[in-house]
């Protein structure tokens, strides 16, 4: 390695996915705890502290979840993930992508940080980052054996790195020779390849997107206040009991966000809601009803839906008798809202009729990872697509932060946002009125539903079950681990994740990769990649990355049972079946796109 002449200060950019875990990297280096162990959020944070006879300023970068394409990551985080470097002046050493090796690396997340990487800085930022894993020095093996272990993803990740990375890792002992040793190979990638040159036309964009951001956000801030004062002058005594239908897309949030208004967990949350189900009690001297129901897929046509699907939320809307007066549409803060969301949203709620939309408040869930920022800064860097959800539902919106201290008064604020819709709106009733002026439906849309229902049914069935049978093996690989908790110091707070079980998700992970393959070479043709296939894999990764950040072991029944083997094998057999007689009598498409969301679902 080459001997560089070190510097007298040192900065740099922590990156990587929400899960990597880079607050501890950071608190390492510094020596000093000084990024908060909790949920990430979209905003930048910084760290300063003398080491190693150094000044060093590291900034943390907002993370993506992990395994996600960028076309499914929110344009806030984007945008403050570039402008990241410009807190760094003057001159940035180089990025720091923190890999957390107590976990697997699979493909998809190679991919998604490659991606990510090169959107946020440029494709010159390989030639200033060095990969730093951070574990617990209980691996039981050396770094370069779990780097060969973990095959070709994190191999190909460290090649276009230049094969740089480093070992961090909380063994109770001085840390100040490993950080030393990191430092000298920061100093020998400047010396080889200079400082990180920020691309100017990149930051610029970002900035002048985030100032366009700031002024309608706060024009719609403006008109939220003035819209919601207009309606408070409706308000009678006594106040009108409320009956809360909620829906909205498979983890959305739903059931967390019934259960921080009944302040209780009387709903399960944290895996798919199959029935319909309703709760009662008093909130803040208020008669609430509240009706859970089973989510659409998020990035699924309506017609892939449960069969079930349909009945339950029909079954949920009769639990609100005599009707709901109010929809609560939950929608997670934290990944993206594109035209895709946009059509799939509004087929889910057609049967409504058109003028469900005038009793509809959207929810906004995962509000904790909003930081410094607020909603309206969403939704306008989202860009049309959620603005038109808003304002399809007269401009009401509200978001829960289930970190909050002051609980009470985000549910009292969403209830008193409830009560002024309610009083200027007639009752909901659930039957489209034949009456009602209807939107044009896409054509494309429309052949995919009248398309052969009885095949359609049955190949979302055997869809349902193979997302189940995923299901019962996370369960099966995970049951007995120790659920996550977020204190200050590694050892506590790192995920357990043995050996034996390592070998297991790998083995689950190949064989669902082999399943994949088959579907899409050997029957397909690899050059011709089925849609379907993508969309139940996108819906995965989803799901993946929603677990890595909760309490794992939670998200799974103790009663959940071992799916039968030959439903499993017939399931897998009519779905492959399906698709490849799909692909060559119908060509494999869902719907048509446009060229963003062609680009978009290549990733």
């Amino acid at each position: 390695m080459e001997k560089a002449t070190a510097v007298r200060e040192l900065n740099a950019v922590l990156v990587g996915s929400r899960s990597a875990q880079k607050y501890y990297a950071g608190n390492m280096i510094l020596g000093k705890e000084t990024f908060d162990p909790v949920e990430e959020t979209c905003c930048c944070e910084r760290g300063e502290a003398e080491v190693c006879g150094r000044r060093v300023s590291l900034i943390k970068a907002p993370g993506w979840l992990q395994g996600y394409c960028l076309c499914d990551t929110s344009e806030l985080y984007k945008t403050e993930a570039i402008l990241s470097v410009t807190m760094c002046p003057p001159q940035l050493h180089g990025f720091i992508l923190v890999i957390n090796a107590e976990m697997l690396f699979k493909d998809n997340y190679m991919k998604a940080t490659l991606e990510h990487m090169q959107h946020f800085f440029g494709e010159t930022v390989w030639d200033h980052t060095i990969v730093v894993f951070i574990h617990r020095g209980r691996l039981g093996k050396t770094i370069e054996q779990y780097i060969k272990g973990e095959g070709a993803p994190l191999q190909s990740l460290l090649e276009a790195c230049g094969n740089r990375y480093h070992s961090l890792c909380d063994e109770g002992k001085d840390n100040d020779m490993m950080v030393k040793e990191l430092f000298e190979k920061i100093d020998a990638m400047v010396a080889a390849n200079s400082y990180y040159d920020m691309d100017s036309t990149l930051v610029q964009s970002a900035e002048t997107r985030r100032t366009e951001v700031n002024k309608k956000a706060e024009d719609r801030r403006l008109q939220s206040h003035q819209q919601r004062e207009t309606l408070k002058a409706l308000l009678r005594e006594p106040k009108p009991s409320l009956r809360i239908l909620m829906v909205g897309w498979v983890f959305s949030g739903k059931s967390a966000a019934g259960n921080i208004i009944m302040r209780s967990d009387v709903f399960p949350s944290g895996e798919r809601t199959v029935k319909a189900s309703k709760q009662r009690c008093e909130v803040a001297g208020r008669d609430v009803v509240i009706v859970d129901t089973p989510g659409w897929w998020k990035f699924s046509p309506s017609a892939f839906n449960p069969p079930s699907l349909k009945s339950e939320i029909e079954e949920g809307v009769s639990l609100c008798s005599p009707s709901p007066n109010v929809i609560l549409l939950a929608v997670p803060f934290d990944t993206s809202f594109t035209e895709e969301q946009k059509r799939i949203t509004e087929s889910n709620m057609r049967p409504f009729g058109q003028r469900v939309w005038r009793h509809v408040i959207v929810l906004f869930t995962v509000g904790d990872t909003l930081g410094d920022k607020t909603v309206e800064q969403h939704i306008e860097s989202e860009g049309q697509p959620l603005q038109w959800l808003i304002e399809k539902c007269g401009n009401r919106y509200h978001v829960f932060n289930k970190k909050r201290e002051d609980d009470d008064d985000q549910v009292i604020k969403l209830l008193e946002k409830m009560e002024e819709m309610v009083a200027g709106n007639y009752f909901f009733y659930f039957s489209a009125n034949p009456e009602d002026p209807q939107p044009e439906q896409d054509r494309s849309d429309e052949l995919s539903e009248t398309r052969d229902e009885n095949t359609t049914k049955e190949v979302t069935e055997q869809l349902t079950i193979e997302w189940d049978r995923r299901n019962w093996e996370k369960h099966h690989i995970l049951k007995g681990n120790d659920s996550m908790s977020t204190p200050p110091n590694m050892s506590k707070s790192m995920k357990t994740v043995k050996s034996e079980k390592d070998e297991k998700e790998k083995n689950y992970q190949y064989e669902d990769d082999e399943f994949q393959k088959r579907a899409t070479e050997d029957e397909v043709g690899a050059s011709n990649e089925n849609p379907y296939i993508r969309l139940m894999e996108r819906e995965w990764r989803r799901r993946e990355a929603v677990m890595e950040l909760a309490e794992r072991t939670h998200f799974f029944t103790a009663g959940k049972s071992e799916p039968d083997a030959d439903q499993v094998l017939e399931a897998r057999a009519k779905v492959s079946a399906w698709l490849k007689q799909l692909d060559s009598g119908c060509g494999g498409t869902i719907y048509s796109v446009g060229p963003e969301e062609e680009a978009a679902q290549q990733h």
